[in-house]
């Protein structure tokens, strides 16, 4: 897993982003943001908040802060969505700044069985977003 560190990959990647397009890369990359992939196939955006969002206009405005939060993950092959996860929660493990792990996710049967398949938890419903999990990186 690789961070990406430059606008213009940071554009070419987010063109592909079926989740959440709209974002500008420029934002995804800003203080407080991180954007990581493998081989450019899985990408996950990681925002780092100082609180549980209830929107994506407070996610996107939260100051920054120890919870680490996928708020758009995607891969262009079978198995490196899953992969992509389990190298960020490993991140995550070594990474003493951070408290919990949280995603951000849009509210399609498909990201709920992502979620739930890799170990997170349902933490909050809210009405354009669920808030899973991941517990078990503690």
């Amino acid at each position: 897993m690789e961070q990406v560190c430059s606008l213009n990959q940071a554009e070419k990647l987010v063109a592909l982003d079926p989740v959440r397009p709209h974002i500008p890369a420029i934002t995804r990359i800003s203080m407080g943001r991180q954007i990581f992939h493998i081989q450019e196939k899985a990408v996950i955006c990681l925002a780092f908040s100082n609180r549980i969002p209830a929107s994506e206009k407070q996610l996107l405005e939260s100051e920054i802060g120890p919870v680490a939060i996928a708020y758009s993950i995607w891969s262009l092959q079978k198995g490196l969505g899953k992969q992509i996860m389990k190298e960020t929660i490993d991140f995550v493990k070594t990474t003493k700044r951070i408290t919990r792990l949280l995603t951000f996710s849009p509210k399609t049967d498909i990201a709920t069985q992502f979620h739930i398949g890799n170990g997170a938890v349902l933490a909050a419903n809210y009405k354009t977003a669920n808030i899973f999990e991941y517990k078990r990186i503690y």
